[in-house]
């Protein structure tokens, strides 16, 4: 695959005080001090040389557009063939890669890169299917890019969930100490949804970074959960709220992050006691580019918390019905890590309105 190499993360750090003769270092630009040295929190664990020499998982033709970093010393990369699509072109459709061989199995970070156009992606990593095999990388066997399609066989690991056409760069980053254990005998999927939303063709370039560590960093293995609802009216040219209450199972939450469409005003995430009482913990605003992942460190405290609250403004100023779906249609999605992995859940609402049920997946880790 050929890459473009950005020039080396410079150091930006300032020093603010001396006391006693002891300079203290505070570190700029998104870096954090480990170690005694400001450092990007993904590669906070790299080891000076390379590790892991052949972790790049790429199909299709070389990028063009995206200006992607050297590979992760201790981790792995993974590129989607480039697709090109029409003016308003949306497509939905399964990709696939083999993990390659790692050293280190812990993932306390992930990365991606993106030109404009991806819509959404879940990355996972899934057992391979014993009657099938693996995938026809990187193409899919039918229903692989359903992360519950093969859940018998074991709860799907998600890597990596981004925010709606995010443009640029995200990052999910974990506290540190903190990351998820990866099965590496398991293979990755996702069922990818690209939209061009400009009037001219639009070449859709998209590549991870997965960041690994040593075993006996990992102080908390953190896992996901999400609650969804799956059915909800809202009428033309009508502002409502779609929302629901589900029921959590104590733990400490890392990150959240919401998925909606370009219809939603705002959303809101609060933590519920038993008497009651709410206290927000997450409040987002109108649509756009941006990551609305929140990375939380320290981690927010469930205790005393019996639910999570979520709630998504819509303003649809369409002239037809919106329901939750694809296209021109709206989601109001959940989504986020929680330790430890006992207390991942998944809440699932049937329609807007009705109870939620909330399973607490970690019980059958």
């Amino acid at each position: 695959m050929a890459t473009r190499i950005l020039a080396p993360l410079v150091l930006l750090a300032a020093l603010s005080s001396a006391c006693g003769g002891e300079r203290v270092l505070l570190c700029d630009g998104g870096e954090v001090l480990f170690r005694g040295a400001c450092v990007d929190p993904v590669r906070r664990y790299e080891p000076a040389a390379q590790l892991d020499p052949d972790n790049v998982v790429a199909y299709g033709e070389p990028l063009q557009d995206l200006v992607l970093p050297p590979p992760p010393k201790s981790g792995f990369r993974i590129v989607a063939p480039p697709r090109t699509l029409a003016p308003g072109e949306e497509v939905s459709f399964c990709l696939s890669w083999p993990i390659p061989e790692i050293t280190h199995d812990i993932v306390h970070g992930g990365r991606l890169y993106t030109t404009p156009g991806l819509h959404h992606s879940n990355m996972v990593a899934k057992p391979i299917e014993v009657a099938l095999g693996p995938n026809p990388y990187p193409g899919c066997h039918p229903g692989a890019g359903d992360p519950f399609s093969n859940v018998g066989a074991g709860i799907p690991d998600v890597l990596f969930a981004n925010s709606t056409q995010v443009v640029g760069e995200e990052t999910i980053q974990f506290p540190e100490g903190m990351g998820y254990v990866l099965d590496t005998t398991r293979e990755i999927s996702t069922s990818i949804h690209f939209l061009n939303t400009k009037t001219e063709p639009q070449r859709i370039e998209l590549a991870y970074d997965f960041f690994t560590m040593p075993a006996g960093e990992l102080t908390q293995e953190v896992a996901p959960f999400v609650v969804q609802i799956v059915d909800f009216s809202i009428p033309p040219h009508t502002t409502e709220n779609v929302g629901t209450t589900c029921t959590v199972f104590g733990g400490h939450v890392v990150s959240l992050m919401p998925h909606t469409h370009d219809l939603a005003q705002g959303f809101t995430v609060d933590f519920m006691s038993a008497d009651g009482a709410a206290r927000r913990v997450y409040e987002d605003g109108v649509y756009d580019l941006a990551s609305d992942i929140r990375n939380y460190d320290p981690p927010l405290d469930l205790e005393g918390v019996t639910a999570i609250r979520h709630a998504c403004l819509f303003n649809n100023t369409r002239d037809i019905e919106v329901h939750y779906g694809l296209g021109l249609n709206e989601m109001c999605i959940l989504f986020g890590y929680i330790y430890p992995p006992v207390k991942q859940f998944a809440g699932f609402v049937a329609e807007d309105g009705k109870p939620c049920s909330s399973l607490q997946l970690g019980l059958f880790r």
